[in-house]
């Protein structure tokens, strides 16, 4: 089976925003398997022990920083592990000084777990450092949301219960009070999945409902509502509204993780809508197709006899030579028929195959 578009833009995605944050991110950044064994490291791990990679892959993790034959008492690793993989945090003291420790896992479909382990230096750190430690394990989590919800949308194919779940998932992973799908039909939106609530946003706050090129957000008695377009390209698909407690202004970090999981759900369900037309079509096709035969059997029967009679029972020439010409005429108009009844059967074996 041939790869899904989304499936490959999402991994050229994972690949080249992992790139570019682990070889370049100036902190400690390693992977570990389920078992604390290293998978990988970056140069900056590499240059604070002072060892090369082929020194520490395959080694655990406290066997390196802490030249210890088991983890250390207050292993975040240990304490994920007991929260049911839950991101941990903890200070440590290690071979190259007091680090603070993050531990986040990744799932990755079809994959073994991953973690994500980060380092920090805390008598080195300064504010930008901080900043961008918080930036990577938002990414982390970010990008643990984004496969979850590609790979759904690769699977399922009821849109209702695909949209369900990517409200869903985009709740729990992202720490939404609530969620709402709202999908565009006519020049009216309305709600076709929601996460966390009850009731439909465009029946208690119609006003809010617009058609914008870029998020916005607003607040109402539930809390701080930001609202994203769905869009693919020009054309409006419907939006995505979140709701949260918090009303701290959004980063432009996270700005971009909210528009890119939103062109997501716009693509698949501007592609869910062309299966669906496509389905549509094929129906009305397999059944014009019928009508043609039909048609064709109901015109070329009744000539046949008249063609009889007029040969059998009609002694004047020149009316059986015009009756013999209107037959003709209306052969003819039939073979254009038949014609188009064998390009819809070959555009229904098409759309059948495709």
């Amino acid at each position: 089976m041939d790869a899904h578009p989304s499936d490959s833009n999402a991994i050229e995605r994972w690949k080249i925003m992992w790139d570019v944050l682990f070889n370049s991110s100036p902190e400690s950044i390693i992977i570990l398997s389920e078992t604390q064994t290293i998978l990988d490291a970056n140069d900056t791990t590499l240059k604070l022990l002072g060892k090369k990679k082929e020194e520490v892959v395959g080694k655990k993790c406290y066997e390196v920083f802490h030249q210890s034959s088991k983890p250390p008492e207050g292993c975040p690793f240990i304490e994920m592990k007991k929260r049911n993989w839950k991101p941990c945090v903890n200070e440590m003291e290690t071979i190259i000084g007091d680090l603070i420790v993050s531990v986040v896992p990744l799932e990755i479909p079809g994959e073994e777990r991953k973690i994500l382990h980060f380092a920090r230096d805390v008598t080195l750190i300064n504010q930008l450092a901080q900043r961008l430690i918080t930036s990577l394990q938002r990414y982390a989590s970010f990008l643990n949301t984004l496969i979850k919800l590609d790979s759904f949308m690769l699977r399922e194919k009821n849109i209702k219960t695909l949209l369900n779940n990517s409200a869903k998932i985009i709740c729990e992973n992202e720490n939404f009070e609530a969620s709402w799908i709202l999908v565009k039909k006519g020049k009216n939106m309305r709600t076709l999945s929601k996460y966390g609530v009850d009731w439909n946003l465009e029946e208690r706050y119609p006003g809010d409902i617009e058609e914008k090129d870029d998020l916005w957000s607003k607040r109402h008695k539930e809390g701080f509502f930001i609202f994203i377009p769905l869009k693919v390209e020009d054309t409006h698909m419907g939006l995505l509204v979140l709701l949260r407690k918090d009303s701290e202004e959004l980063s432009e970090e996270n700005k971009k993780i909210l528009r890119i999981m939103a062109d997501d759900i716009a693509i698949t369900i501007k592609n869910r809508k062309l299966e669906l037309s496509k389905k549509v079509a094929y129906r009305e096709l397999e059944k014009n197709i019928k009508d043609f035969a039909t048609l064709i059997d109901g015109i070329r029967n009744p000539l046949a006899v008249i063609m009889g009679i007029a040969e059998m029972m009609i002694d004047d020439e020149e009316i059986r030579k015009k009756i013999t010409e209107q037959i003709e005429k209306i052969e003819e108009i039939t073979y254009k028929i038949d014609k188009r009844w064998a390009k819809s059967e070959n555009l229904r074996r098409f759309l059948k195959e495709e």
